[in-house]
C-alpha cells in the first residue's frame, strides 16, 4: 500500500478542483439550511415531542441522494471513459489502493461537509443560549451515525462509478442504489409490519437494515452494535465488488 497516499493526495486535489464539488457542496449547505430552518419554524408554532437537533439529524439522508451520486460518480467511471484505467493497472499501483483512495477521499470530503452543518445548531445556541432547542449528546450521536453510515453510501457510490463508463450512468445508478436501500427499505418495513408476523426471520432482518431507525436510535443516545456490523460489513462488501470491477471490467 506504498502508493496508496500519493494516489489519496491526488484523489484529494481533483475533489478540489472539479466543479461538481463545488456545486454539490453548494446544493447540501443550502438544502441543509432550509431545512434547519423549517424544523425551527415547525418547533416554533407547535409544541414537539424532540429537540430540533434530533428532528435535524434524523432527516440528514435528504440531502445524500445528490451528494454521494455528485462526489463519486467521476471517481471510475471517467478515468475508463477516457481509457486511464488500463495505463493506471500497468504500473506499481493495483485496484485495492485505486478504489481505496477514490473511497477515502470522497469520505473525507463527505465529512468534512457534515461536520459544516454544526454551523447551524452553534449559531442557534450562540443566540438563545439559555433555551432547550440545542441538545449537545443527540448531536453527538447523530453525527457519529452520519460517519458511520458514510460507510456505506460512499462505498455505494464507488461501486456505481466502477461499474459504468459514463459520469451520468454511474449517478443514476448510484442514486438508484440509495434510494432503493434508504426508501425502498422503508416500505419493505411497512410491508412487513403488515404482512409478516413479529417473529419472522424476513421481518427481523428487514427491520435491522433500516436506516431511519438506525440514526433515530443514535440521536436518542442508544448505540447499538449491530449498526456497526452492518454498515462496516456492507462498506466492505461494495468496495470489494468495486475492486473485481475494476480488475474484470473492460
Amino acid at each position: 500500500m506504498k502508493h496508496f497516499f500519493t494516489l489519496l493526495k491526488n484523489e484529494l486535489r481533483s475533489l478540489l478542483l472539479s466543479p461538481a464539488t463545488y456545486l454539490a457542496s453548494f446544493f447540501f449547505l443550502i438544502v441543509m439550511g432550509f431545512l434547519y430552518q423549517f424544523v425551527l419554524e415547525s418547533y416554533n408554532r407547535h409544541p414537539q415531542e424532540l429537540l430540533p437537533s434530533n428532528i435535524f439529524l434524523n432527516a440528514f439522508f435528504i440531502p445524500v441522494f445528490f451528494l454521494v451520486p455528485l462526489l463519486t460518480m467521476r471517481s471510475i467511471a471517467e478515468e475508463r471513459r477516457l481509457g486511464l484505467m488500463d495505463s493506471l493497472l500497468a504500473t506499481p499501483i493495483n485496484s485495492i489502493e485505486l478504489v481505496g483512495s477514490k473511497f477515502f477521499a470522497a469520505y473525507l470530503f463527505y465529512i468534512v461537509l457534515y461536520l459544516l452543518t454544526l454551523a447551524y445548531p452553534a449559531i442557534t445556541y450562540y443566540y438563545f443560549p439559555d433555551q432547550r432547542i440545542v441538545d449537545w449528546a443527540s448531536l453527538t450521536g447523530g453525527y457519529t451515525f452520519i460517519c458511520l453510515s458514510g460507510w456505506l453510501f460512499i462505498s455505494i457510490g464507488i461501486f456505481a462509478s466502477a461499474m459504468a463508463r459514463s459520469q451520468l450512468v454511474a449517478g443514476i445508478f448510484c442514486f438508484s442504489l440509495l434510494f432503493g436501500l434508504i426508501a425502498g427499505g422503508k416500505y419493505l418495513n411497512d410491508l412487513a409490519i403488515v404482512h409478516l408476523d413479529d417473529f419472522s426471520t424476513l421481518r427481523a432482518f428487514i427491520q435491522y437494515v433500516q436506516i431511519y431507525h438506525h440514526v433515530e436510535d443514535f440521536t436518542r443516545g442508544v448505540l447499538d452494535t449491530r449498526p456497526f456490523f452492518f454498515y462496516g460489513s456492507g462498506s466492505l462488501l461494495m468496495l470489494s465488488l468495486a475492486v473485481l470491477a475494476v480488475d474484470h471490467k473492460p
